[in-house]
Order: structure tokens, then sequence, then C-alpha cells
């Protein structure tokens, strides 16, 4: 969701249709990006709670915060029920996440913005995060992230890999949602949640010969994607989508 240069006033009731609609797509969560200034940033949270209804809803900051800021929002967001707060502060304030996540009642996410294994051993060893949320398109693909997804879990932090761009990441997340062993254990295990972004994305919606079509298995499998069995990901690129794109250096 985003906003252009206007009052705040002009986006309360935008902001709750859209989070309604996406409830009505068959999505079981909407998340929402802020970063306007806490007090007005509550209140447009306030109209994606409404308009989300008895569905989770999750708040992006994008470490826009300064701590004390972040306290102040997540406390509104502790009050309206939010599922979780992500990047709350800069990745690199490990201080900063493991206090909120001590002094807040939401859950604290994080994590699209480390490497490696090395980074990620650090953040979880620090006790800051609720909920994990790596990249495999930023860690070194899907080999590191598979070291990663193994250090979360040695340290009793469930996974939901954080999910942007083009179709290849997209059916590559796929893949490692379907093959993410459960945590914790037991009758009713952590279940994987995939991140998939509504807004215009040629490069997700026609890069591929055979479209995901993510909406549309959404509406019709009331809130489940199936899996691509083709080999390798699963998918094939379009050759003519990427010549028409493709820069000459």
């Amino acid at each position: 969701m985003m906003l252009k240069q206007q009052s705040v006033d002009d986006h309360v009731a935008r902001f709750k249709d859209e989070a309604a609609a996406i409830i009505e797509m068959g999505f079981t969560a909407t998340k929402m990006k802020v970063g306007l200034g806490a007090r007005d940033d509550i209140r447009l949270c306030e109209a994606v709670a409404e308009g989300s209804g008895e569905a989770d809803f999750m708040v992006d900051a994008n470490h826009c915060y300064a701590t004390p800021d972040a306290f102040y929002v997540g406390r509104a967001l502790e009050e309206l029920g939010a599922y979780w707060f992500e990047e709350p502060v800069a990745p690199e304030d490990l201080d900063g996440y493991r206090e909120l996540r001590a002094g807040l009642r939401v859950n604290i996410s994080g994590g699209e913005a480390e490497f490696n294994r090395w980074g990620w051993r650090q953040i979880l060893e620090n006790r800051g995060l609720d909920i994990a949320q790596p990249e495999v398109c930023a860690v070194g693909g899907v080999s590191e992230y598979l070291r990663v997804l193994a250090l979360c879990h040695a340290h009793f932090t469930p996974v939901i890999n954080h999910v942007w761009g083009s179709a290849i990441a997209v059916a590559t997340n796929l893949q490692l949602l379907a093959a993410m062993p459960a945590l914790p254990g037991g009758l009713n295990p952590w279940e994987p949640l995939l991140e998939f972004d509504t807004t215009d994305n040629k490069f997700r919606d026609d890069l591929l010969t055979e479209p995901l079509n993510i909406q549309g298995q959404v509406k019709a499998q009331s809130g489940y994607v199936t899996i691509p069995d083709a080999p390798g990901i699963g998918v094939t690129p379009n050759p003519d989508f990427i010549a028409h794109y493709e820069l000459s250096l």
C-alpha cells in the first residue's frame, strides 16, 4: 500500500477497503507498510486492522523507527492484535531488537537484510526475534538458505520466508516452504506461510511460460496454493519476455 503526498485522512478509508479486498480474494492475512511517522502510522494500522476483520494482519516498518517510536507503535499494535511487527528498527540494532522483543507482546520479526549464516548466528544468539524472515535471494541461494533455516530451528525460532520480486523468487520459495520441517512438532506445528505481494509486477506475472496465478489459486483453494511439480523449481521462464527487457551493456 503506497501513499502520495496527501493527508493521512485521505487514505484511512482506502487502506481499510484494500485490506478487506485482500481478505475477500481468499488470502488468510494482510501485511502493510508504515513509515509516515508514528502517530500517522497508527491511524493507518487501525484502518487495516478493521479491514482485515478476523484475519491476521502484519506491519512492516522496513527499519524506519528509532527504538522509542518502535515501542510507541508496537504498544498500539498489541492492542490492535497485530500478528507481527517486522523490522521495527535498523537491522544492525541488535540491542534494540532484544529490548523490543522483551518489552512488547506483539511478535517481532526480521532478517531479510542479513546475507549469510554468520550474521544470522549473531541475530539468533541475540534472542531478538520471535519470527525469522530469511530471504533466499539475498543469502546466496538455496544452499546458504538451508544452513540459515537449520540455524533458526536450532535456536527454536520459527521461519516465515521473506518473499518479494520475480516469479522465480516466488517459485523457489514455494519449493522451500513445502520442504520446511515443522517447528515446533506435536499436534499443532507451525505452518509456513507464503508472503505474496499483490501489487502489479510484470516480472512476477508475465515472466513465466505458464504463470503461477497465485491469486487465482488462493481464491479457488481457500487460501492454499499448489506447489509446481515440473523439473527444477517447477517453472520455465519465457524467453520472449526476457528478450524484451534485456539490456546490452
